[in-house]
């Protein structure tokens, strides 16, 4: 005895089917096309059971309920195969054939309409549908319109809140390069940069808190002025040692001081922090220390530890004159460099060769 092929069984069925368009009347077909595309959905032959449902609907059935059904049914497939054009148009239809008979919109289609108006970003129209859903009789306590009307909030949060954080994305981009530019900096890019997890950013304590949704509040946002606070990652290099620390976040309204008192002690005999595995002489302390940095120029300034940053970089910079170009501290891949020194024969010896170097001799 031969078997049916596996996957073969449903097409016969429907072509068994069909035979009986010109056999019964149109009730009569459109219900075994219907029977069997719920089988096939159940299977969750989604595509199988929407051919079923059409043929069903294209029997011309005159039963409104049936019509409504087969209609309800392809929408319900339709959902799942994420077909939410054709959703909507099987919903209007029911909802259309609805109100010729003077009777509601199943709750079912009206579900499905705003399913589908969820999943197309249609939020208004999807919530007027949901009001209208909610509002049919024994449908005031279904949780299902809470959770639907839940997911398309938290869709039309997420796709605006986005939209706006694309919008503000070059924007904010534009604010910082002026900034930088209005902190005298001079921009370098190398051809191959390290990672930079802790790019140069505005303080965001500084910065209004605007939230990104929802638009009416959105909206207020705008790029912060060039004068905002800045904070940096700055690197510490200790050339005699051949290390270096990097301060993922030196805020530009603090100072050295500040900054190196948190890595090292502030005296010989202060207790924390730890010295430095690297430090076998226990030189590296606060008092005991001298920061320098050089321009892009190659000029070579030194830092008062007790002044901010920020003063650092306004003090090191130079505008253009006499075809001279202009001059100020190095932003390099978005990160700045400090030279920290042991004050005395090892950071004379330093700024000797550093001249040298520089001058070619």
């Amino acid at each position: 005895m031969k078997e049916t092929p596996v996957g073969m069984e449903d097409d016969y069925v429907l072509e068994a089917l069909k035979t009986l368009v010109f056999d019964g009347d149109g009730d009569e077909v459109a219900l075994n096309f219907k029977n069997h595309g719920n089988e096939l959905y159940a299977q969750k032959s989604y595509k199988d059971a929407v051919a079923a449902y059409t043929q069903g609907l294209d029997a011309s059935p005159k039963d409104a309920a049936l019509r409504t059904s087969l209609l309800n049914n392809r929408a319900a497939c339709n959902v799942a195969l994420r077909n939410y054009g054709q959703v909507l148009k099987d919903t209007s239809a029911i909802i259309a054939l609805s109100a010729t008979l003077g009777t509601p919109a199943p709750a079912k289609a009206l579900y499905r309409a705003a399913q589908a108006l969820v999943a197309l970003d249609k939020w208004d129209e999807a919530e007027d549908v949901i009001a209208r859903g909610r509002a049919l009789p024994g449908e005031e306590k279904n949780k299902a319109w809470n959770e639907l009307s839940t997911l398309c909030e938290g869709s039309k949060r997420r796709v605006l809140g986005n939209a706006e954080r694309e919008r503000r994305a070059p924007l904010q981009l534009a604010a910082l390069q002026r900034a930088i530019v209005a902190h005298g900096l001079v921009v370098l890019r190398s051809a191959s940069p390290p990672d930079n997890p802790h790019p140069l950013d505005f303080d965001p304590a500084a910065v209004p808190d605007i939230p990104l949704y929802p638009p009416s509040k959105a909206e207020a946002w705008t790029p912060p002025p060039a004068n905002t606070p800045l904070i940096f990652p700055v690197f510490l290099l200790y050339p005699q040692h051949n290390t270096s620390d990097l301060i993922t976040h030196f805020h530009e309204d603090t100072s050295f001081e500040d900054q190196l008192g948190a890595i090292f002690p502030r005296t010989a005999s202060a207790a924390s922090p730890p010295w430095s595995e690297w430090d076998d002489k226990h030189e590296y302390y606060v008092d005991n220390l001298a920061v320098y940095v050089e321009t892009a120029q190659k000029r070579l300034l030194k830092v008062g530890k007790e002044i901010t940053l920020r003063e650092v970089l306004a003090k090191a910079q130079i505008p253009p004159k006499d075809g001279k170009p202009r001059d100020g501290v190095v932003l390099r891949d978005g990160l700045l460099s400090f030279v920290v020194l042991v004050k005395g024969k090892e950071e004379r010896e330093w700024i000797d060769n550093f001249k040298k170097a520089r001058d070619g001799k």
